[in-house]
């Protein structure tokens, strides 16, 4: 039994004392259900599991280039493109030139989406509601304390790399 100091654990209690599939694989088994959750809610707007992402990002910031949006959604550019011509098609985005550089493309959110998205945030809401709703407040609050803390520790290791 690991002594609860505060101090981060030493490499080698924590090699005796954890599986290397025990929070990992757990932080990754509970992000791909919360999408799984997502996707499903999403379709009920009619919009697929990698179109709803894309209109999120471009939510948090319209107008960002294809190749920006490409890395931030941590996709190809050239599948970006492909999801970008299909959401095109549909009228929830609009491409415009670059204003600095004629070889890029910006993307807009259209009317047709940016009415929608308070409908994507009910969606979201409700997500989290049947999830993060079930939480003790203090055990959410401290899940999102350990997370936030996880982040900045793999953003400084990433850094490194």
């Amino acid at each position: 039994m690991i002594e609860e100091t505060g101090e981060p654990l030493s490499e080698v209690d924590f090699r005796a004392n954890f599986s290397p599939l025990g929070a990992g694989y757990l932080l990754a088994d509970v992000t791909r259900l919360m999408r799984a959750a997502f996707d499903e809610k999403m379709l009920e707007l009619g919009l697929t599991a990698t179109s709803w992402r894309v209109l999120v990002y471009l939510h948090r910031q319209d107008g960002m280039s294809q190749a920006e949006l490409a890395r931030q959604l941590e996709v190809s550019r050239a599948s970006l493109g492909q999801m970008i011509d299909r959401l095109e098609a549909s009228g929830h985005v609009a491409r415009a030139e670059h204003p600095d550089d004629r070889r890029m493309w910006c993307v807009h959110l259209t009317d047709k989406t940016r009415k929608v998205m308070s409908d994507i945030n009910q969606k979201a809401k409700d997500v989290h509601a049947a999830s993060f709703g079930k939480l003790n407040p203090l055990d959410y609050e401290r899940l999102t304390q350990i997370l936030s803390q996880l982040r900045r520790i793999m953003l400084k290791n990433n850094e490194r790399a």
